[in-house]
């Protein structure tokens, strides 16, 4: 038996016309499969397209549902009509009204965090439009080993009792493990303050408030509120099972957690909370304190030469080895690729080069290095380590003086030795990596 082959697409960057049979007030979503499709035209030579199916087209016809808009009254007449026409043709109507919803879940997603993010549109695209439009049969829930397009698993798991299938496919967009892998590899986390609250353990909580957390709120305060969160959150949760509303903690909810605090502030401390959890997630840098900044001692001019330039590059190796588990991260998730990331730093490769290295993307190598934010983080250290040694006596006068000298040092780190081809930071951090 000959398995019917998908037609040619039609290829344009993003939005194509609709075929030349289709009426013009036809809409394109029950019978064209948005995909990614070849385009030598353009620069990448791949476009987001539209790929006509005849037989969805039929389905549609016989279903009397040609030139249907896409609406939930639709979707359950195409669950419906499988029984009374082909059903891959049934089928291939919903996969194509998946993919206009996912197409535009993730335009949405560029728009709103592309430019900030460096997100490519193309990429984006590519983790959900991956529908060749070849005919399936109905998935029968069973566990295929095979790889199944992103629309099959979203029809599969669809309940038309929750939500509409287009919002049902933007949903599963957003939680789809390629493209949050993408976008968390670009610094980007969308899951809400609340879910991040409420699904963290404690263990992870301490963690990332360790890290990120602001020293106006004591670690023992973090954890006692996070687990009182924890067991309102998971009971308003039962109480709105089936709920499409967003929830948001209102003014009870916060004064139930902290009657002696006012709402405004617990509110802001759960939210300090979340951005904790957001930076631990996404692998960021510790934060500077202010406080610490304002404490730090720092000459009115640049690096002395001779014996007090001697102090400072001491200082400076002495902070770098105390830095080096924030720079390296060796207690989180990443430690492996951030050796292998700091290792061909310290030998001068590009970012390319490192990224092919180390079998990950520009994007992340750029948000995982960072060695201006850490070489910052160095001479802060450095600068505390000097305090009140003879010729730092005037340091710490006021914070812009403190920065000048922070900056000062940090562009001694960024900036080769005479004669030399490497910044000082890789070459001090050389011996200091573990080895291979």
């Amino acid at each position: 038996m000959t398995v019917p082959q998908p037609p040619p697409p039609e290829a344009s960057p993003h939005n194509s016309s609709l075929n030349s049979s289709s009426s013009p007030s036809s809409s394109p979503a029950y019978h064209q499969l948005r995909t990614l499709v070849a385009a030598p035209r353009q620069a990448r030579a791949i476009a987001i397209g539209s790929r006509p199916s005849s037989l969805a087209a039929a389905a549609l016809e016989q279903l009397g549902l040609d030139g249907a808009e896409p609406s939930a009254t639709v979707d359950r007449r195409l669950l419906e009509g499988r029984r009374h026409t082909d059903e891959r043709g049934v089928l291939l109507c919903l996969r194509c009204r998946v993919s206009h919803a996912a197409e535009a879940k993730t335009q949405a997603l560029y728009r709103r965090f592309g430019r900030s993010h460096q997100l490519d549109p193309i990429d984006l695209a590519a983790t959900v439009l991956d529908d060749a439009g070849t005919p399936l049969p109905w998935p029968d829930g069973g566990q295929d080993s095979r790889h199944q397009p992103f629309s099959l698993s979203v029809i599969e798991s669809f309940r038309p009792e929750l939500a509409g299938l287009g919002h049902w496919a933007q949903r599963r967009v957003q939680s789809h493990p390629p493209l949050v892998r993408l976008l968390r590899e670009h610094g980007l986390l969308l899951q809400r303050d609340w879910s991040l609250l409420g699904h963290a353990s404690p263990g992870r909580m301490e963690r990332a408030w360790r890290l990120h957390g602001s020293a106006a709120l004591n670690g023992a305060a973090v954890d006692q509120l996070h687990r009182r969160f924890l067991d309102a959150y998971q009971r308003a949760e039962g109480e709105r099972r089936g709920q499409r509303s967003r929830w948001e903690p209102d003014g009870p909810f916060l004064v139930a957690l902290d009657p002696a605090a006012p709402a405004e502030r617990t509110l802001g401390h759960l939210q300090a909370m979340a951005a904790a959890l957001r930076r631990e997630r996404l692998g960021s840098l510790p934060l500077l304190e202010q406080a610490q900044l304002e404490a730090i001692p720092a000459p009115a001019g640049p690096p002395p030469p001779g014996d007090r330039l001697e102090r400072l590059e001491a200082a400076l190796r002495q902070a770098l080895a105390q830095q080096l588990p924030a720079l390296l991260a060796a207690d989180g998730p990443e430690a492996a690729l951030r050796a292998c990331l700091w290792r061909h730093y310290v030998a001068g490769q590009t970012q390319r080069r490192i990224a092919e290295a180390c079998g990950c993307c520009q994007a992340k190598v750029t948000r995982r290095l960072q060695p201006a934010s850490h070489a910052a983080a160095i001479a802060t250290t450095a600068l505390s380590l000097l305090a009140g040694q003879e010729g730092f006596e005037a340091v710490g006068r006021s914070l812009p003086l403190t920065e000048t000298q922070v900056n000062a040092l940090r562009d001694h780190l960024l900036s080769p030795p005479a004669e030399g081809d490497r910044p000082r930071l890789a070459l001090w951090l050389e011996p200091l990596l573990p080895p291979r």
